[in-house]
């Protein structure tokens, strides 16, 4: 299973996303009118490709349904960080970042071990 839209065999098809999930029929919906398809069981009729999703749950569990955006909303802010390593292994969409040190400004989430007590001497 594949949590990037587009990618692979097996992808979300019920993206929680209002430009993903409301049809163009040359109808202009208002905000409040676009529930109706967010409740829908259809699949999406547009494909946000390169979205990633929520992904799975604890117990590694994905429901492709559009109601629950926690497995099926695409967010920026979750995402960060496989956006930046992405675009530093493409060919043009990386110059200038270097792809061994991409990662070196993020601070660690645990305080360095202290050093080893010194030896013990009689």
């Amino acid at each position: 299973m594949s949590y990037v839209v587009g990618y692979g065999t097996k992808f979300p098809r019920h993206v929680h996303h209002r430009g993903a999930s409301i049809p163009t029929d040359k109808t202009r919906y208002s905000c409040t009118g676009g529930w109706k398809w967010r409740d829908s069981s259809k699949p999406n009729p547009h494909n946000i490709t390169g979205a990633m999703v929520g992904g799975p749950d604890g117990f590694d569990q994905f429901r492709d349904v559009r109601t629950n955006y926690n497995f099926t909303e695409p967010t920026l802010a979750g995402n960060a960080v496989l956006a930046a390593a992405l675009a530093s292994l493409t060919s043009n969409g990386g110059i200038g970042i270097d792809k061994n040190s991409i990662f070196t400004a993020v601070p660690p989430l645990y305080p360095p071990t202290p050093p080893p007590p010194p030896a013990w001497k009689p």
